[in-house]
């Protein structure tokens, strides 16, 4: 199992990979309880990340 994080980034929607150890988290209120990363942003705009999930691991995606 993989010890790095998948991130999305809430504007862009690029996924990123971050080894868990480098990563804190808040809970951002009002998007079904998902983590935010507090001390890492976007690579590719710099916008906000909310964790995935470990990488390799199938996500759950919440539609609807």
């Amino acid at each position: 199992m993989s010890d790095e994080m998948e991130c999305m980034c809430l504007e862009c929607g690029i996924s990123s990979h971050f080894p868990a150890v480098d990563l804190s988290f808040d809970t951002f209120p009002g998007f079904a309880g998902k983590r935010t990363v507090t001390n890492l942003f976007c690579p590719q705009c710099g916008g906000v990340l909310f964790v995935v999930g470990l990488v390799g691991e199938e996500p759950c995606y919440r539609t609807g």
